[in-house]
């Protein structure tokens, strides 16, 4: 076995904590192996997405994780949302989406343009989703980025494209 003094800057806490907590003889080699390429998988998208994001003059806030997200943020232009983007912890790639909530009165309105608003958005790579919930119709629109194609052009044509598709359904009902 090798011995030899440990620099100040070969000394990583986190590196050494993590290393503490694998050791522990519980902890499977292969649920170690998956949660370690997780958090580098995490990590290394959120660098890429927060890169991004600054490169087109966006602002990303209201970060979420848990069981099914990797990631989740709203999007922000200056003041104003223009939608979300999220990654699932097996998804491909991301999920850049709006969620809109219209009151059951202008109900009318969807049902008469349902079938343009879907070929319309769906042209522009956008899917749309309807569902009744309580006194409104939420109406759930994304498109998907997959990771290794994911950079500024493709991320502002995407974002571009699902506001073209709000807007869209904005004017309907109104």
């Amino acid at each position: 076995m090798i011995n030899r003094m440990q620099s100040d800057s070969d000394k990583n806490p986190l590196r050494d904590e993590i290393f503490k907590l694998l050791s522990d003889k519980s902890t499977l080699t292969d649920d170690a192996e998956t949660a370690l390429l997780q958090c580098a998988s995490q990590i290394q998208n959120k660098r890429l997405l927060e890169r991004t994001a600054a490169e087109c003059d966006l602002q990303l806030c209201g970060f979420l994780c848990d069981d099914v997200l990797e990631l989740y943020y709203n999007i922000k232009r200056g003041e104003q949302g223009v939608g979300y983007i999220s990654k699932g912890w097996e998804d491909s790639g991301f999920r850049v989406g709006e969620l809109l909530k219209v009151p059951k009165t202008k109900g009318s309105s969807l049902k008469t343009h349902i079938f343009s608003l879907l070929k319309f958005c769906a042209t522009r790579g956008v899917s749309v989703t309807f569902e009744e919930v309580d006194d409104a119709i939420e109406i759930q629109m994304d498109s998907v980025i997959y990771s290794d194609g994911f950079n500024k052009q493709v991320f502002e044509q995407v974002l571009h494209y699902l506001n073209v598709c709000v807007d869209k359904v904005n004017a309907v009902i109104e």
